[in-house]
């Protein structure tokens, strides 16, 4: 079943692996190092925005849904969530209106933001219908809403820049479109559930006391990046910033490896404590931690050891050499933040102490910042990826500590052990061939790690080889097929 999810969510993965090596490779082209700097900060400025206001009523849609359907009042659910949702839509159009007022911007500035506002509230509202389907484990219909708004927003964003020239606002004025369009899908099934139901003032303070510590925990974070950005940017330039974006571009297959494990496994931590409680949880989380390190562990080595030929390859000329240099770096901290946020988080979400998650990531925040005011006016973007890396190292050990206090998660040192092993396998197959060899590289790693992976029986490989075995081997064994041969 676990293996069914994890590949019923491929489709969107690839999806994912797709815009996101293309984004880099187009938008780092198609502007100026400046104009692609300014639009790495305005996307982490506006993540930041759509967590603060609209991610506690997506959470709350996800962690509420089983209890709602068990009390059988789906349709105040949805109903509730529909008036959030119009609640926050027309707050935060009022209030980038007000700010860009106030503020007297510039005209590339203004139209950044409200391309950015409308993208951020008809994803707000198609990502409620996300959360739910995989709350009710409908894997299939959330892979597949899921590739056709990247799919969309990436080629409208395209079209955008190269026939408007919109420059920076280009990508946001693309997923303006994606969300439309997908929110023109999703509308009926909305109002459907939400048919016959009733607002409930008290489920909205429930939600928000569930999700809003939790869209802070995440704020901490994201402000955390932007603030960084900021600093990267006023200590060494926009270019140096937009060097460190696309180094973390090509660091995104990390973030989609989590997402990926996430959202086909961690609904199973929900279900199981639910159920179960903590011992149901320790027996599940096992089986989730093992993809997410088995995959996540390997990629990361990979993405060091290609960090030259993979920028020069999809980066433009202008930030090429930079974020080669910056790649390993942001590849250590993509994999303690993506077990930081898809792992050990779970401890505070599953007890709903997600306040006390927030304030467990002030720390290494702190840290992160600081070294980055020390390091970026030396060492530009690679002064901002080590303090990165460092930040999200000790955020993991700060995580894991406090987070057994309230559901001790496992850490299987064997699997960990073994995929060390294969990995350490792996780099060294690669390391023999010449660093400019990208696709050589990349075969002989895959290739090599598997071979560990079998060796060591990660994830029991074994098994699944000799259950493909058996499968193939009997389809070719079929009287229909013999004949036909």
């Amino acid at each position: 079943m676990i293996g069914k999810r994890i590949f019923a969510l491929a489709p969107l993965q690839l999806a994912q692996a797709l815009v996101g090596f293309g984004a880099v490779a187009a938008f780092t082209r198609l502007m100026t190092a400046d104009e692609f700097g300014r639009y790495a900060l305005a996307l982490s400025i506006s993540m930041f925005a759509h967590t603060m206001v609209f991610t506690w009523a997506e959470a709350a849609a996800y962690r509420f849904f089983a209890a709602a359907k068990a009390e059988r009042r789906l349709s105040d659910h949805f109903a509730t969530l529909l008036v959030i949702a119009l609640a926050l839509g027309a707050a935060a159009l009022l209030l980038t209106g007000g700010l860009l007022f106030v503020l007297d911007a510039r005209a590339d500035i203004i139209a950044i933001s409200v391309f950015a506002a409308c993208a951020a509230i008809f994803r707000f509202i198609t990502r409620m219908t996300r959360e739910t389907e995989r709350a009710a484990l409908a894997i299939g219909r959330y892979a597949a809403a899921e590739t056709a708004y990247l799919a969309i927003g990436f080629a409208a964003g395209v079209a955008l820049l190269t026939t408007l020239h919109l420059g920076a606002a280009a990508p946001f004025a693309g997923l303006m479109v994606a969300g439309l369009v997908v929110f023109a899908v999703d509308a009926p099934r909305i109002l459907a559930r939400a048919r016959g139901g009733a607002p409930s003032v008290a489920r909205i303070g429930a939600y928000a006391g569930y999700g809003a510590p939790l869209a802070l925990a995440i704020a901490v974070d994201l402000g955390v990046q932007t603030a960084a950005r900021f600093l990267i940017a006023h200590q060494a330039g926009p270019a140096a910033l937009g060097a460190y974006a696309a180094a973390f571009g090509l660091a995104r297959p990390l973030d989609l490896i989590f997402m990926w494990a996430g959202a086909a496994l961690t609904p199973l931590l929900l279900i199981a404590y639910e159920k179960d409680g903590a011992e149901g949880v320790r027996a599940e989380a096992a089986r989730v931690f093992t993809p997410m390190v088995a995959l996540a562990l390997p990629a990361t080595i990979g993405l060091a050891l290609t960090a030259q030929p993979l920028a020069h390859l999809l980066i433009g000329h202008t930030l090429s050499d930079q974020a080669a240099a910056v790649l390993p770096w942001l590849a250590v901290a993509g994999l303690f933040s993506g077990l930081n946020l898809y792992y050990w988080s779970e401890a505070f979400q599953l007890s709903r102490r997600t306040g006390l998650r927030a304030l467990v990531m002030f720390a290494p925040g702190a840290m992160q910042l600081t070294l980055t005011f020390l390091l970026a006016p030396h060492f530009g973007a690679l002064g901002g990826a080590i303090a990165a890396a460092a930040a999200s190292v000790s955020a993991a050990c700060l995580l894991a500590l406090v987070g057994r206090q309230l559901l001790p998660l496992p850490l299987p040192l064997s699997l960990l052990s073994r995929v060390t092993a294969a990995a350490s396998i792996m780099a060294g197959a690669v390391s023999m061939l010449p660093p400019d060899a990208l696709v050589q590289r990349v075969l002989l790693g895959c290739g090599a790690y598997a071979l560990g992976a079998w060796l060591l029986d990660i994830g029991e490989a074994r098994a699944w080889t000799q259950t493909l075995a058996r499968r193939f081997g009997s389809r070719w064994s079929q009287p229909a097929l013999v004949e036909k041969l």
